[in-house]
Order: C-alpha cells, then structure tokens, then sequence
C-alpha cells in the first residue's frame, strides 16, 4: 500500500514517519510544506500522479487558534481553500484523502461526548475555517475526516506536554486551567488510528478519534502527571498543580466542552482505543 503524507514536519506529521515502518506492506513518501506547496495546484498534481498512492494523509494545517482571528484569510487558506486542489489530485489520481479536523467545530453546549451525527457549530475562526474544509472533504467520493483533540506527544510544542517539565523544575505551584474539558489524544494512538482506517480498506466517511476515557480538564491532566511522577519515584518533589478558571484575555473563544466518542471509529476497525490516562505514561 502506498501512502504519501503531506505535513510531515508537523507533531503527528513526525509520528507517521516514525511508525509507518512498522506497517506491513506500507511504502510511505513523507512531504513537508517546503518539499510540496499544498497551495500548489499542479505540485499537488504532480505528486500524485508519480507515486499513484492509495492514500493521502494530510497532516498540514493552520492550528494557531488565536491567530486565526488575527489573520482568518490565512486560516481558511490552509485549513479549506487548498483542499479544492488537493481533492481535484487525489481525483485524478485515484487516491483516498484522509484529512485531520478538530473538535472546535462544535460550540461546546452539550455534556455527553460528541457523536459523528451531531451538528457542528463553531465559535471561532479557527473551527469555522475547519469546518469549511471538512464539508470540501466530505463532498469528494474518497474523502475522509478524522476529528481529534489535544493531541500531544513526548516532544509537542504545547502545554499538555510541557507539564512534566514545568512540575519537575518549577517550584511555585503550577496553575491550571478548569474551564476547558476536552479529549486529550497521544499522538502514537492517532496515528495508529489512521494506519488502521487503512488496513480496513475504509476509503469515505466522517470519525471521531481521541483517547477513551470520557475526557478531561487540563488540571485533571496535570493532577494525573503529578500522580504518576510521584508513583515513579516517591522522592521525588513536583511542584504542586492549583485549579483556576480563565479565559484566555483577547483571544478566540472557545468552547467549554468538546469531548468527542471514537466508538465507531473503534467499531468500524476493531481497534481498541487507550484511557487517556495511559498516554501520560509515555511523556512523564
């Protein structure tokens, strides 16, 4: 099977590369912005006529939220208007196109996990702009969007895995937040979650995919990195994880509760999906 993925120097981009060789059968060609200019119609083109993959995951994205309030035209560039190319390749080619979305298509007003079938409904740019992009996905025939969260890795530029760090070399309590409650989502099992959509030859349709696990706030997910610190070695001396409510002052709004279920996803592929609390093990 072959795959070709564009976004490669992103946090999951990195992490197909580094598990495709454990697939069997998988001959992946791995492109970053600057080796393929997504916003290139006829590279897009090129590319994909000369590699003939079965499927193209597309890892690139705009995913600065409060940026994409700044600058939207940007956002919806990268996040929708270069689809249209980049489904129009895959056409041409034959290819499935496997596209990674957000939880911040919905609002956040329920409070049981989000399902495929419920309606989205930004409330910021930055999800408005994905959203627009998921609808040019989902309208071409091989098109597949996969909706995730909190996706971090031992090495991710954001604070889910910095939190170990800052409780072992801090040593004022570390205040975090409560307002949010979301899907935090280990990388590896994202990206596992892909390769399986894959191998069960699914090649259309709309999933969820985060850790099990009805989800969390970022304070439990520091409170449970503090656990597990002191689990490891009980001399050791994290500092202390406090709750507070905040909003982040002159950025994008965001929605209170965006937790997602990934049971079709692990329905449809047999894949038994990880607690999000075993993710931790792997960064602490």
């Amino acid at each position: 099977m072959k795959v070709v993925l564009t976004g490669a120097n992103g946090g999951v981009g990195r992490i197909v590369q580094q598990l495709a060789p454990g697939q069997s059968r998988m001959e992946l060609a791995a492109y970053s912005r600057q080796e393929l200019d997504i916003l290139d119609k006829q590279a897009l083109v090129d590319c994909l006529l000369f590699h003939r993959p079965d499927y193209l995951i597309n890892a690139a994205a705009f995913t600065h939220v409060d940026q994409a309030e700044k600058t939207p035209d940007a956002a919806f560039l990268l996040n929708a208007g270069c689809l249209e190319g980049m489904t129009e390749a895959c056409r041409k080619a034959g290819t499935t196109l496997i596209h990674l979305s957000t939880d911040y298509v919905f609002d956040g007003t329920k409070r049981t996990p989000y399902t495929e079938d419920d309606l989205p409904a930004p409330v910021n740019t930055y999800g408005a702009s994905k959203r627009a992009g998921e609808l040019i996905i989902l309208a071409y025939p091989r098109g597949i969007v996969v909706r995730t969260s909190w996706v971090y890795s031992r090495h991710s530029r954001n604070f889910l895995a910095a939190i170990p760090g800052l409780l072992r070399t801090q040593s004022e309590p570390l205040y975090v937040d409560t307002l949010q409650t979301n899907s935090p989502t280990y990388a590896h099992d994202l990206v596992n979650g892909l390769f399986a959509l894959t191998q069960s030859n699914v090649h259309s349709g709309l999933f969820h995919f985060t850790n099990t696990g009805g989800g969390c706030t970022r304070y439990a997910f520091a409170c449970r990195i503090r656990e597990m610190i002191l689990r490891n070695d009980p001399k050791a001396s994290p500092a202390m994880v406090l709750p507070m409510c905040t909003e982040v002052l002159g950025g994008a709004p965001r929605p209170v509760y965006t937790v997602m279920s990934p049971e079709k996803m692990a329905r449809l592929t047999g894949m038994v999906i990880p607690h999000w609390q075993e993710g931790i093990n792997n960064i602490i």
